[in-house]
């Protein structure tokens, strides 16, 4: 698990560029929107990247206080930012939901992408075994 300083100026990930002193986020260069609540809960789960962190853990980071039961807050402020990081850059996931457990910060390519990557190797593979069974070898007679 890669924890970030908390006297750290900028924290990355991947493309992502997060400027603490000017509440700033860059993805690929371009500064996305984001509300002080969104903000917050970024820096919260990417101080602690590929660490799980639970609902309350992430309520009480940003929130000050103790997640009540019931309260969405965290799932909802959750939801928008993923939808703007994944806008900004669909090529990539950011935030990975573990069911009962809570969230996890970690850059990784989309669905998609992975799926992508995952064809061509496969394409390549069945390629070099085409190519592999259509080698004959040759022999002279003397």
């Amino acid at each position: 698990m890669a924890s970030i300083p908390e006297g750290a100026d900028t924290l990355y990930a991947g493309e992502l560029e997060i400027r603490l002193g000017d509440g700033l986020v860059l993805a690929s260069g371009r500064a996305l929107r984001l509300s002080v609540r969104e903000f917050e809960l970024l820096v919260a789960m990417a101080r602690r990247t590929g660490a799980i962190a639970t609902r309350a853990e992430l309520y009480a980071t940003v929130w000050g206080g103790e997640l009540r039961h019931g309260d969405r807050s965290v799932d909802v402020y959750v939801s928008k930012l993923r939808g703007k990081l994944e806008e900004a850059m669909p090529d990539r996931r950011f935030i990975h939901t573990h069911p009962g457990f809570g969230y996890r910060f970690q850059p990784q390519p989309s669905r998609e992408q992975a799926a992508g990557m995952l064809a061509r190797a496969g394409q390549a593979r069945d390629e070099a075994d085409l190519l592999s069974r259509n080698v004959h070898i040759g022999t002279t007679s003397g």
